[in-house]
């Protein structure tokens, strides 16, 4: 099955954009977490992981609930515009995250 939905490969594209944003954010918050040892930073950490994990299954389930159950490739098809919209928007968040951690 090839997976030639514009929206779904974009929103795809920027959901991994934001697995490397968490990502380095979860390495500076870490950084963070040795210096000082505070509960703030690992909680900083917590939430950093649960978005990680978040867009690891936002690619994974989108992709195998279109490739697996073709019942649902309408469904994937008509809410990828959207998800491209949602992702776009957590990219433009983390990035301006990570560039006032960083700082």
């Amino acid at each position: 099955m090839a997976f030639d939905i514009f929206w779904m490969n974009i929103a795809a594209i920027f959901a991994l954009l934001n697995v490397a944003l968490v990502v380095i954010l979860g390495a500076l918050y870490f950084q963070s977490w040795r210096r000082l040892k505070s509960g703030a930073t690992m909680s900083l950490l917590a939430v950093a992981s649960f978005f990680l994990l978040q867009n690891i299954v936002i690619v994974v389930f989108w992709y195998v609930l279109y490739g697996q159950v073709p019942a649902a490739q309408p469904l994937v098809e008509a809410a990828a515009p959207y998800l491209v919209l949602i992702n776009a928007l957590e990219t433009v968040a983390l990035g301006n995250l990570v560039r006032l951690t960083w700082k």
